[in-house]
């Protein structure tokens, strides 16, 4: 009886430290962009994760880090760890409730490499078969994206910016994925 309440304790005690964390982060930044709280669906003391304004598949999400570090390289130890374990949890959570049956998992640091925001970033995208005709082919629109939004053209009709409420409202439902 007693392991039931310590396991149950410590349940709700992560519940509350998680709610805790999206609670009284007032802000977060993605680059030189303020992001609405509302677009995060979860996060810990180093880590969150984000809808994507234009996403390339259903389900395709960022992980960032919180402080704003534009290179990979720039990050600590315990951010590079908590970036990729806070990936991990997020695609794995976002591959089920797509039904999907695999992860793709990308970062672009630096100009050169496609990054348009200078801000650490991974995208993590759920994948089913046939979503491009080459499976490759997703780093080609990974890298017209970045490109789109550096130079602010709608290059691509088929998506468009969402509104903060589509937005919010995906967010909602990724939220309710995480214990917290």
């Amino acid at each position: 009886m007693m392991l039931k309440l310590q396991v149950s304790g410590k349940a709700i005690l992560s519940s509350v430290r998680c709610k805790r964390q999206m609670s009284t982060s007032s802000s977060f930044v993605f680059g030189p962009y303020k992001i609405d709280p509302r677009e995060v669906f979860y996060a810990t003391p180093l880590s969150y994760a984000m809808v994507n304004l234009r996403p390339l598949l259903p389900g395709h999400v960022l992980v960032c880090p919180r402080r704003l570090v534009p290179r990979f390289t720039d990050l600590t130890a315990d951010e590079t760890s908590d970036l990729w374990l806070t990936a991990q949890k997020v695609g794995s959570r976002i591959e089920t409730f797509h039904n999907a049956s695999s992860l793709t998992l990308a970062i672009q640091d630096g100009p050169q490499a496609g990054q348009s925001v200078p801000h650490v970033h991974i995208h993590v995208l759920p994948r089913k078969g046939g979503d491009f005709e080459k499976n490759d082919e997703i780093y080609d629109a990974i890298d017209e994206k970045e490109k789109e939004l550096k130079q602010k053209l709608d290059l691509d009709k088929d998506r468009v910016d969402r509104s903060i409420e589509e937005m919010a409202n995906e967010a909602s439902q990724y939220r309710s994925l995480f214990d917290c």
